[in-house]
C-alpha cells in the first residue's frame, strides 16, 4: 500500500506543477528565455548546481530532498516528460495562439510554461540522482553514474544555454556575398563572415499525373508516376498510359507539341494516351506542369475532367557556397538539408529555395545557428556513448566495491589452489 501511495503522491506533484504552468501560461503568456543570455545563463547554471549539491549534503535532515531523489519522483518525472514529448511531437509548432492548444502553449512547446516547469522538475530529480551516484561512486556502477550524469549535463546545457542560441536566416543569390541576416524577431544581425552562393542543385522525383475535376478543382487520390514509357494506370474510369517523356521541354506559343529544350525554365512534359474503360473513347496529348517561363498543359478528357501534372517534388537539393571569414580565409562548402556546414561556433543549414523557379532557383535560403553551449552537449553525448560501451563490455557494469570484492575472492581462490598444489607435490 505504501508503494502505491508513493507513486500516487509523486504523480500528484507532477500534476500540480502542470497546473501551475497552465496558470502562468494563461496569465503571463509565453516564457521569454532572453534572461538566460550570457553571463546570466552561466550564473544561474552554477548556482543551480550548487543548490543541488547543497541539498544532497543535507538530505538526511530535509525530508523533501529525499522525496525528490527517490525512485517515485524519478519515475513520475520521466513519465510526465514522455507524455509532454508525445504531445510535442503530434502538435504542429507555429506561432498560432488560438484554440485550447494555442492557449496552453502546446503549439509553441519550447516556450510554454507547463513544458519548461516539468522539464526543470525532471532535471532536478535527475541532478539529485547524479550527485548521489558521484558521492557514493564506490557502491554505484559506472554505467549508472554515466547514465545519470550524461543526460543531466545535456538537458542543463540546453536549458540554461537557450538564451545564447542565435538563429539567423539569410537569403543568398548567385555570386552575391551576404553579410547580414534576420533573426526570429525580425531584427537585422551582422554575421562574422560572408556567404556567397556559387551553385544551387536539385534532383526531383518523376512527374505525377492526376485526374483533375475542373468543376470542384480537386484531384484524384490515385496518381500515375511517369517514370518510364509504357507505365499505365486506371484512374476514375480512364486507362492512362505514358507514351513519351521529355525531362526538359518547352513549347512555342504557336505550337501544340513540346520539344526538348536545354534552357533555363525548361519543364518536364509527358505525352499521354487515355481511354475510357466504359465507352472506349480515347484522348491523347501533352501534359506538363509548366514553369516560371512556360504555361502548364492539360489533357482534357471531357467537359469536366482533365489529366494534370503538379510541380515535381524535390528529392534532393544542395547549395555550394563560399564562406569568407573576417580573417580573409575562404572555404567552399556543400550544404544539404541534413548536412550543415560548420564555421567556428556557427552551423549553416539548408532550409529553402525559390519554389517558383524550382530546380532553376538562383537563390537559396540558409539558416545560421550559433550555440555557445554545444560543447557541453557534445561531452554529454560522448558520455552516453561511453556508458553504452561500458555496459556492453561489463554486461551491465559492476559496482566499484563489488568489483574489488570479486577480484579479492579470485585472488584468494587462486592462492588456495596454488597452496594445494604445493602440498600435493610434497
Amino acid at each position: 500500500m505504501a508503494l502505491k501511495w508513493g507513486y500516487r503522491r509523486a504523480f500528484m506533484r507532477c500534476a500540480l506543477i502542470f497546473v501551475v504552468g497552465v496558470v502562468l501560461q494563461l496569465v503571463v503568456g509565453d516564457l521569454d528565455n532572453s534572461f538566460l543570455r550570457y553571463p546570466w545563463g552561466l550564473i544561474l547554471a552554477v548556482n543551480y548546481l550548487y543548490l543541488i549539491i547543497l541539498a544532497n549534503l543535507y538530505a538526511q535532515k530535509w525530508q523533501w530532498v529525499r522525496r525528490l531523489s527517490d525512485h517515485y519522483a524519478s519515475a513520475s518525472a520521466l513519465a510526465s516528460m514522455v507524455v509532454m514529448c508525445i504531445v510535442f511531437g503530434f502538435t504542429r509548432q507555429d506561432a498560432a495562439t488560438g484554440g485550447v492548444v494555442g492557449a496552453l502553449g502546446f503549439s509553441r512547446m519550447t516556450s510554454s510554461w507547463p513544458f519548461n516547469l516539468l522539464l526543470l522538475y525532471f532535471l532536478t530529480t535527475l541532478g539529485f540522482m547524479a550527485v548521489q551516484d558521484i558521492r557514493h561512486f564506490r557502491e554505484r556502477s559506472l554505467v549508472r553514474i554515466l547514465s545519470h550524469v550524461a543526460p543531466f549535463v545535456a538537458i542543463a546545457a540546453m536549458m540554461f544555454g537557450s538564451g545564447d542560441k542565435l538563429r539567423v536566416t539569410i537569403r543568398t543569390s548567385l555570386d552575391r556575398p551576404v553579410y547580414t541576416g534576420v533573426d526570429r524577431a525580425g531584427r537585422s544581425v551582422e554575421l562574422p563572415f560572408s556567404v556567397t552562393l556559387r551553385e544551387f542543385k536539385m534532383e526531383e522525383y518523376p512527374p505525377k499525373l492526376y485526374l483533375l475535376d475542373t468543376q470542384t478543382e480537386t484531384s484524384s487520390k490515385e496518381f500515375l508516376s511517369a517514370e518510364r514509357v509504357g507505365d499505365n494506370l486506371a484512374i476514375g474510369g480512364w486507362q492512362i498510359e505514358v507514351r513519351e517523356i521529355v525531362d526538359m521541354a518547352g513549347r512555342i506559343p504557336e505550337e501544340q507539341n513540346f520539344r526538348p529544350m536545354h534552357h533555363v525554365g525548361a519543364a518536364p512534359a509527358v505525352y499521354v494516351a487515355a481511354r475510357n474503360v466504359a465507352s472506349g473513347e480515347q484522348r491523347e496529348g501533352w501534359v506538363s506542369c509548366g514553369s516560371f517561363i512556360f504555361e502548364p498543359a492539360y489533357l482534357f478528357l471531357d467537359s469536366r475532367h482533365a489529366i494534370a501534372m503538379p510541380r515535381r517534388e524535390p528529392k534532393h537539393y544542395l547549395s555550394r557556397v563560399r564562406v569568407e571569414e573576417m580573417s580573409g580565409e575562404k572555404t567552399d562548402y556543400e550544404i544539404e538539408v541534413n548536412s550543415p556546414a560548420r564555421v567556428g561556433s556557427w552551423h549553416i543549414y539548408q532550409v529553402g529555395y525559390d519554389t517558383q523557379r524550382g530546380r532553376w532557383s538562383t537563390t537559396s535560403v540558409l539558416e545560421c545557428v550559433r550555440d555557445g553551449w554545444s560543447p557541453a552537449v557534445a561531452v554529454a553525448l560522448w558520455l552516453t556513448l561511453l556508458a553504452g560501451v561500458v555496459m556492453f563490455v561489463t554486461a551491465g557494469g559492476h559496482t566499484w566495491k563489488g568489483r574489488r570484492q570479486n577480484l579479492s575472492l579470485q585472488s584468494s581462490e587462486q592462492g588456495k589452489k596454488s597452496q594445494k598444489g604445493k602440498e600435493t607435490k610434497r
